[in-house]
């Protein structure tokens, strides 16, 4: 699972989502360790001579025990720009954000009753702080193996400039302009036992299946975001329903 305000990203690089891939000088879809869109890993190495392909995160964290505090956030972000001379091999110029990386996001713990360590299915409680267990002792009523379960948010900003989003190692909404979507990650196992879901889930959604929907002006998704109905609209940026922004823009969320 991720962890809180990141951003290298990805990259994943996630990408993210679905990867930036090198390799004979062309871009191929990599054998992802799981089935689903996101793919942060592929199974074999597509680096040189068979190094290590992941991705890393570095991140900004921030932790309070203040009673509550986790229900209630304010971030301000301002856009990064990019170089008003274009990129050269010389090095003498500014590097495009798309370059530098697929995405940066703020992060945040959920609770989830459908997602690891699934000792129990209860409700999640409210606005509340009883859902925290993060006790050591596998006896003590707070044991971190009891609480109800914990699913992780990312806000991901793509920078404009590259190959379209839904297309293989695309990165970018608009030529000219970010996007951004929201992806609540959960994780299909019982921590306790480290038994994994059944194999019919797994198969279709992996072992950590993602809500994703791009931020829209209504605060509706423009297509279904769970990960057994998703479609291919729900990885398509859609202009006429989804937020759009300029380079230097300053957001309060």
């Amino acid at each position: 699972m991720r962890r809180l305000l990141g951003g290298s990203l990805l990259v994943a690089a996630v990408l993210m989502l679905l990867g930036v891939f090198a390799g004979s000088g062309r871009a191929s879809p990599p054998d992802c360790d799981e089935p689903a869109a996101l793919c942060t890993e592929p199974v074999d190495s597509i680096g040189y001579e068979g190094a290590y392909t992941g991705h890393d995160e570095p991140s900004l964290l921030f932790y309070s025990n203040s009673a509550g505090s986790g229900n209630s956030t304010l971030y301000h972000v301002t856009l990064p720009t990019d170089p008003k001379v274009l990129p050269n091999q010389a090095g003498t110029a500014g590097t495009w954000n798309f370059q530098l990386h697929p995405a940066f996001w703020l992060g945040m713990a959920l609770c989830d009753n459908q997602s690891g360590p699934e000792f129990t299915h209860a409700p999640c409680a409210p606005d509340s702080d009883t859902n925290i267990f993060d006790g050591t002792d596998p006896a003590a009523p707070d044991y971190i193996g009891r609480h109800p379960g914990t699913a992780f948010l990312e806000v991901q900003f793509y920078p404009p400039g590259w190959a379209p989003f839904q297309l293989p190692g695309g990165v970018s909404c608009d030529a000219s302009q970010w996007c951004a979507a929201m992806a609540i990650f959960s994780f299909n196992q019982d921590q306790n036992t480290g038994v994994n879901n059944n194999a019919a889930c797994l198969n279709q959604v992996g072992v950590e299946p993602a809500n994703f929907a791009f931020v829209t002006t209504s605060g509706t998704p423009h297509a279904p975001p769970a990960p057994l109905s998703a479609t291919g609209a729900t990885f398509t940026p859609n202009p006429a329903t989804d937020l759009f922004m300029g380079s230097g823009d300053e957001l309060t969320a």
